[in-house]
Protein backbone atom coordinates (compact mmCIF):
# COMPACT_ATOMS: atom_id res chain seq x y z
CA UNK A 1 0.00 0.00 0.00
CA UNK A 2 2.59 2.10 0.58
CA UNK A 3 4.28 1.98 -2.56
CA UNK A 4 1.15 2.50 -4.21
CA UNK A 5 0.84 5.65 -2.24
CA UNK A 6 4.37 6.73 -3.51
CA UNK A 7 3.76 5.90 -6.91
CA UNK A 8 0.94 8.30 -6.85
CA UNK A 9 2.48 10.89 -5.44
CA UNK A 10 5.36 10.75 -8.09
CA UNK A 11 2.55 11.04 -10.60
CA UNK A 12 0.93 13.79 -8.88
CA UNK A 13 4.36 15.46 -8.90
CA UNK A 14 4.67 15.03 -12.43
CA UNK A 15 0.90 15.65 -12.94
CA UNK A 16 1.44 19.46 -11.56
CA UNK A 17 5.20 19.73 -13.10
CA UNK A 18 3.38 19.03 -16.55
CA UNK A 19 0.68 21.27 -15.92
CA UNK A 20 3.42 24.49 -14.93
CA UNK A 21 5.48 23.63 -17.94
CA UNK A 22 2.21 23.72 -20.11
CA UNK A 23 1.38 27.03 -18.55
CA UNK A 24 5.07 28.59 -19.06
CA UNK A 25 5.34 27.70 -22.63
CA UNK A 26 1.79 29.11 -22.75
CA UNK A 27 2.50 32.44 -21.59
CA UNK A 28 5.61 32.74 -23.36
CA UNK A 29 4.10 32.32 -26.63
CA UNK A 30 1.15 34.17 -25.58
CA UNK A 31 3.61 36.99 -24.39
CA UNK A 32 5.37 36.70 -27.84
CA UNK A 33 2.86 37.29 -29.95
CA UNK A 34 1.98 40.04 -27.97
CA UNK A 35 5.67 41.80 -28.28
CA UNK A 36 5.64 40.93 -31.77
CA UNK A 37 2.02 42.56 -32.31
CA UNK A 38 3.98 45.22 -31.17
CA UNK A 39 7.09 44.88 -33.48
CA UNK A 40 4.37 45.03 -36.64
CA UNK A 41 3.79 48.32 -36.34
CA UNK A 42 6.89 49.09 -37.43
CA UNK A 43 6.92 49.35 -41.65
CA UNK A 44 9.57 46.51 -42.52
CA UNK A 45 11.23 46.61 -45.74
CA UNK A 46 13.44 43.88 -47.03
CA UNK A 47 16.80 42.53 -46.18
CA UNK A 48 20.30 43.73 -47.35
CA UNK A 49 22.24 40.41 -48.39
CA UNK A 50 25.91 41.03 -47.68
CA UNK A 51 26.88 39.78 -51.03
CA UNK A 52 24.63 42.92 -52.07
CA UNK A 53 25.72 45.37 -49.80
CA UNK A 54 28.89 46.70 -51.44
CA UNK A 55 31.18 45.37 -48.75
CA UNK A 56 34.63 45.00 -49.43
CA UNK A 57 36.27 41.30 -48.99
CA UNK A 58 38.87 42.89 -46.89
CA UNK A 59 36.75 44.11 -44.39
CA UNK A 60 34.57 40.92 -44.49
CA UNK A 61 37.28 39.11 -43.39
CA UNK A 62 38.61 41.52 -40.68
CA UNK A 63 35.16 41.72 -39.18
CA UNK A 64 34.95 37.72 -38.95
CA UNK A 65 37.18 37.99 -35.72
CA UNK A 66 35.26 41.22 -34.30
CA UNK A 67 32.06 41.08 -31.90
CA UNK A 68 30.59 43.97 -33.28
CA UNK A 69 27.07 44.66 -34.23
CA UNK A 70 26.42 47.85 -36.46
CA UNK A 71 23.09 49.41 -37.54
CA UNK A 72 22.83 52.73 -39.28
CA UNK A 73 20.33 55.04 -38.47
CA UNK A 74 18.80 57.52 -40.98
CA UNK A 75 16.85 60.66 -39.92
CA UNK A 76 15.66 62.33 -43.19
CA UNK A 77 14.74 66.03 -42.73
CA UNK A 78 13.98 68.27 -44.91
CA UNK A 79 14.09 71.80 -43.16
CA UNK A 80 10.72 72.90 -44.08
CA UNK A 81 12.58 72.38 -47.63
CA UNK A 82 10.02 69.99 -49.41
CA UNK A 83 12.66 68.88 -51.72
CA UNK A 84 15.06 67.71 -49.53
CA UNK A 85 12.40 65.88 -47.66
CA UNK A 86 13.84 62.19 -47.91
CA UNK A 87 17.43 62.99 -47.71
CA UNK A 88 19.62 61.52 -44.86
CA UNK A 89 20.44 64.75 -42.88
CA UNK A 90 21.68 62.40 -39.69
CA UNK A 91 23.83 59.71 -40.22
CA UNK A 92 24.41 57.77 -37.50
CA UNK A 93 25.75 54.37 -36.92
CA UNK A 94 24.72 52.58 -33.86
CA UNK A 95 27.77 50.15 -32.49
CA UNK A 96 26.91 47.30 -30.03
CA UNK A 97 30.12 45.98 -29.06
CA UNK A 98 29.28 42.87 -27.42
CA UNK A 99 32.67 41.79 -25.93
CA UNK A 100 32.72 45.05 -23.43
CA UNK A 101 29.28 45.43 -23.60
CA UNK A 102 29.66 48.68 -24.80
CA UNK A 103 27.27 51.20 -27.09
CA UNK A 104 28.72 53.86 -29.41
CA UNK A 105 27.44 56.34 -31.56
CA UNK A 106 28.89 57.35 -35.00
CA UNK A 107 27.81 60.17 -37.01
CA UNK A 108 28.88 61.05 -40.27
CA UNK A 109 28.66 64.47 -41.84
CA UNK A 110 26.16 64.58 -44.45
CA UNK A 111 27.45 66.81 -46.98
CA UNK A 112 30.90 64.95 -47.63
CA UNK A 113 31.93 64.17 -51.25
CA UNK A 114 31.48 60.09 -51.76
CA UNK A 115 30.76 57.49 -54.63
CA UNK A 116 27.16 56.74 -54.80
CA UNK A 117 27.57 53.04 -55.84
CA UNK A 118 24.41 50.89 -57.54
CA UNK A 119 22.19 52.32 -60.25
CA UNK A 120 23.33 55.91 -59.54
CA UNK A 121 26.95 55.07 -60.47
CA UNK A 122 28.03 58.71 -59.27
CA UNK A 123 30.10 61.06 -57.03
CA UNK A 124 27.94 63.10 -54.52
CA UNK A 125 26.75 64.16 -51.06
CA UNK A 126 26.94 61.37 -48.86
CA UNK A 127 23.03 62.12 -48.17
CA UNK A 128 22.08 61.96 -51.51
CA UNK A 129 22.32 58.11 -51.66
CA UNK A 130 19.08 58.04 -49.36
CA UNK A 131 17.35 60.61 -52.12
CA UNK A 132 18.19 58.58 -54.91
CA UNK A 133 18.46 55.29 -53.47
CA UNK A 134 16.06 55.35 -50.22
CA UNK A 135 17.86 53.43 -47.51
CA UNK A 136 19.39 50.21 -49.47
CA UNK A 137 21.62 52.26 -51.39
CA UNK A 138 22.95 54.94 -49.02
CA UNK A 139 23.64 51.65 -46.59
CA UNK A 140 25.68 50.57 -49.91
CA UNK A 141 27.22 54.27 -49.92
CA UNK A 142 28.25 53.95 -46.32
CA UNK A 143 30.23 50.65 -46.78
CA UNK A 144 31.56 51.85 -49.84
CA UNK A 145 33.31 54.78 -48.95
CA UNK A 146 34.17 54.05 -45.16
CA UNK A 147 35.14 50.33 -45.35
CA UNK A 148 32.17 49.08 -43.34
CA UNK A 149 29.97 46.00 -43.03
CA UNK A 150 26.25 47.10 -42.39
CA UNK A 151 23.13 45.19 -43.34
CA UNK A 152 21.05 46.75 -41.33
CA UNK A 153 19.11 50.05 -41.00
CA UNK A 154 16.42 52.01 -38.87
CA UNK A 155 14.92 55.14 -40.97
CA UNK A 156 12.97 57.97 -38.72
CA UNK A 157 11.45 60.94 -40.05
CA UNK A 158 12.96 63.64 -37.92
CA UNK A 159 9.59 64.90 -37.62
CA UNK A 160 9.26 61.99 -35.34
CA UNK A 161 12.05 63.62 -32.73
CA UNK A 162 9.15 65.98 -31.92
CA UNK A 163 6.62 63.51 -31.02
CA UNK A 164 8.82 61.35 -29.28
CA UNK A 165 10.24 63.91 -27.17
CA UNK A 166 6.24 65.06 -26.36
CA UNK A 167 5.71 61.21 -25.21
CA UNK A 168 7.90 61.78 -22.87
CA UNK A 169 7.00 65.18 -21.75
CA UNK A 170 10.21 67.04 -23.14
CA UNK A 171 13.86 66.89 -22.36
CA UNK A 172 16.49 68.42 -20.44
CA UNK A 173 18.91 70.20 -22.50
CA UNK A 174 22.55 72.39 -21.73
CA UNK A 175 21.47 75.65 -23.60
CA UNK A 176 24.36 78.42 -24.80
CA UNK A 177 23.19 82.25 -25.10
CA UNK A 178 23.27 81.73 -28.81
CA UNK A 179 21.02 78.65 -28.69
CA UNK A 180 18.10 79.83 -26.26
CA UNK A 181 18.07 83.34 -28.45
CA UNK A 182 17.90 81.14 -31.73
CA UNK A 183 15.22 78.80 -30.01
CA UNK A 184 13.01 82.43 -29.19
CA UNK A 185 12.69 80.97 -25.78
CA UNK A 186 11.83 84.26 -23.07
CA UNK A 187 15.03 84.01 -20.93
CA UNK A 188 17.79 85.01 -22.39
CA UNK A 189 20.28 83.17 -20.31
CA UNK A 190 22.31 79.86 -20.56
CA UNK A 191 21.56 77.09 -18.85
CA UNK A 192 19.54 73.35 -18.03
CA UNK A 193 16.29 74.00 -20.30
CA UNK A 194 13.18 71.44 -20.37
CA UNK A 195 12.23 71.41 -24.47
CA UNK A 196 9.13 70.42 -25.87
CA UNK A 197 8.80 68.47 -28.66
CA UNK A 198 8.63 71.09 -31.46
CA UNK A 199 11.32 73.34 -29.23
CA UNK A 200 13.66 69.77 -29.23
CA UNK A 201 13.37 69.92 -33.32
CA UNK A 202 14.09 73.07 -33.74
CA UNK A 203 17.01 72.93 -31.33
CA UNK A 204 18.01 69.75 -33.53
CA UNK A 205 18.26 71.49 -36.82
CA UNK A 206 20.22 75.10 -35.37
CA UNK A 207 23.11 75.58 -38.19
CA UNK A 208 23.37 79.24 -38.15
CA UNK A 209 24.71 80.16 -35.61
CA UNK A 210 28.05 77.52 -36.35
CA UNK A 211 28.15 74.79 -38.56
CA UNK A 212 26.98 71.53 -39.44
CA UNK A 213 29.43 69.53 -36.62
CA UNK A 214 27.56 71.66 -33.53
CA UNK A 215 24.26 70.52 -35.45
CA UNK A 216 25.58 66.58 -35.41
CA UNK A 217 26.44 67.41 -31.83
CA UNK A 218 22.82 68.48 -31.22
CA UNK A 219 21.41 66.26 -32.46
CA UNK A 220 23.31 63.52 -30.58
CA UNK A 221 22.49 65.80 -27.81
CA UNK A 222 18.84 64.88 -28.23
CA UNK A 223 19.30 61.16 -28.47
CA UNK A 224 21.26 61.08 -25.28
CA UNK A 225 18.50 63.24 -23.75
CA UNK A 226 15.71 61.12 -24.55
CA UNK A 227 17.77 57.45 -23.46
CA UNK A 228 18.36 59.36 -20.09
CA UNK A 229 14.89 59.68 -19.55
CA UNK A 230 13.42 56.25 -20.81
CA UNK A 231 15.97 54.80 -18.94
CA UNK A 232 13.89 55.94 -15.54
CA UNK A 233 11.11 54.83 -16.68
CA UNK A 234 9.13 52.10 -15.31
CA UNK A 235 8.75 48.47 -17.58
CA UNK A 236 5.26 49.25 -18.34
CA UNK A 237 5.98 52.99 -19.09
CA UNK A 238 8.43 52.01 -21.18
CA UNK A 239 6.87 49.26 -22.80
CA UNK A 240 3.99 51.93 -23.86
CA UNK A 241 6.28 54.43 -24.67
CA UNK A 242 8.13 52.38 -27.38
CA UNK A 243 4.63 50.85 -28.77
CA UNK A 244 3.50 53.86 -29.23
CA UNK A 245 6.58 55.22 -31.07
CA UNK A 246 7.47 52.38 -33.73
CA UNK A 247 4.72 53.36 -36.22
CA UNK A 248 7.12 55.91 -37.12
CA UNK A 249 10.15 53.57 -37.33
CA UNK A 250 10.73 52.03 -41.10
CA UNK A 251 13.75 49.22 -40.90
CA UNK A 252 14.67 46.21 -42.08
CA UNK A 253 15.38 44.46 -38.86
CA UNK A 254 13.38 41.64 -37.82
CA UNK A 255 11.47 40.72 -34.78
CA UNK A 256 13.76 38.31 -33.90
CA UNK A 257 16.65 40.63 -34.53
CA UNK A 258 15.31 43.55 -32.35
CA UNK A 259 13.82 40.90 -29.17
CA UNK A 260 17.68 39.90 -29.45
CA UNK A 261 19.55 42.88 -29.07
CA UNK A 262 17.15 44.12 -26.81
CA UNK A 263 17.97 41.47 -24.17
CA UNK A 264 21.29 41.91 -24.89
CA UNK A 265 21.14 45.52 -24.14
CA UNK A 266 19.01 45.01 -20.77
CA UNK A 267 22.83 44.34 -18.88
CA UNK A 268 24.92 47.35 -20.52
CA UNK A 269 25.85 50.62 -19.49
CA UNK A 270 23.85 52.85 -21.19
CA UNK A 271 26.39 56.01 -20.83
CA UNK A 272 27.27 56.35 -24.90
CA UNK A 273 30.43 57.02 -26.77
CA UNK A 274 29.82 59.11 -29.38
CA UNK A 275 32.32 60.01 -32.62
CA UNK A 276 32.05 63.11 -34.98
CA UNK A 277 33.35 61.68 -38.54
CA UNK A 278 35.27 63.83 -39.38
CA UNK A 279 36.75 64.04 -36.21
CA UNK A 280 38.22 67.81 -36.98
CA UNK A 281 35.24 69.07 -38.53
CA UNK A 282 36.32 71.74 -40.75
CA UNK A 283 39.94 71.22 -40.31
CA UNK A 284 39.48 68.02 -42.02
CA UNK A 285 37.63 69.33 -45.05
CA UNK A 286 37.61 71.69 -47.64
CA UNK A 287 34.93 72.96 -49.99
CA UNK A 288 34.70 70.64 -53.18
CA UNK A 289 34.01 73.62 -55.86
CA UNK A 290 33.09 71.27 -58.21
CA UNK A 291 30.20 69.09 -56.35
CA UNK A 292 29.53 71.50 -53.43
CA UNK A 293 30.04 69.70 -50.31
CA UNK A 294 32.96 68.55 -48.63
CA UNK A 295 36.48 66.78 -49.28
CA UNK A 296 37.79 65.33 -46.56
CA UNK A 297 41.89 65.87 -46.09
CA UNK A 298 42.62 62.30 -45.95
CA UNK A 299 39.29 59.25 -46.36
CA UNK A 300 42.32 56.89 -45.10
CA UNK A 301 43.07 58.30 -42.04
CA UNK A 302 39.68 59.26 -41.55
CA UNK A 303 38.40 55.56 -42.14
CA UNK A 304 40.81 54.33 -39.63
CA UNK A 305 40.31 56.58 -36.92
CA UNK A 306 36.34 55.07 -37.18
CA UNK A 307 37.40 52.17 -37.20
CA UNK A 308 39.92 52.60 -34.43
CA UNK A 309 36.78 53.68 -32.23
CA UNK A 310 34.46 51.16 -33.14
CA UNK A 311 36.11 48.39 -33.42
CA UNK A 312 39.64 49.16 -31.17
CA UNK A 313 43.17 50.05 -32.43
CA UNK A 314 44.73 48.42 -34.70
CA UNK A 315 42.19 46.54 -35.73
CA UNK A 316 41.74 47.76 -39.57
CA UNK A 317 43.61 48.26 -41.98
CA UNK A 318 41.92 50.29 -45.14
CA UNK A 319 40.66 48.17 -48.33
CA UNK A 320 42.22 48.58 -51.56
CA UNK A 321 39.06 49.69 -52.75
CA UNK A 322 38.92 52.38 -50.44
CA UNK A 323 42.39 53.46 -51.65
CA UNK A 324 41.47 53.46 -55.06
CA UNK A 325 38.37 55.40 -54.37
CA UNK A 326 40.29 58.49 -52.36
CA UNK A 327 43.03 58.61 -55.17
CA UNK A 328 40.10 58.74 -57.94
CA UNK A 329 38.07 61.31 -55.72
CA UNK A 330 41.16 63.54 -54.96
CA UNK A 331 42.27 63.30 -59.27
CA UNK A 332 38.40 64.40 -60.11
CA UNK A 333 37.85 66.93 -57.74
CA UNK A 334 41.21 68.30 -56.03
CA UNK A 335 43.10 67.98 -52.82
CA UNK A 336 42.46 69.56 -49.73
CA UNK A 337 45.29 72.37 -49.04
CA UNK A 338 46.73 72.12 -52.73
Amino acid sequence: MAVNNKTIIKKRILMIFMIFLILAITAFFLMNGYINSVLNKMIKEPDINKSDADIANEVTQQNQIANVVNIVVFGADNDGNKSDEVRSDAIKIISIDLSNKEIKITSLERDLVVWIPGDYQQYGHLNWAFWVGDAALAVKTINYNFDMDITQYVSISFDTIEKVVDLIDGVDIALTNAEVKALNLKSESSGIYTLNGKQALAYSRIRKIDDDYHRMARQQNVIQAIVDKTVKMSKIELFNFISDFLPYVTTNLTNSDIKNYALTLMSYDLDIKTLQIPSGGYQDTCNCSKLGGYLVTSYQEMSQEMHDFIYGLNFYSPSQNLLTNEKNIYEKYGECNK
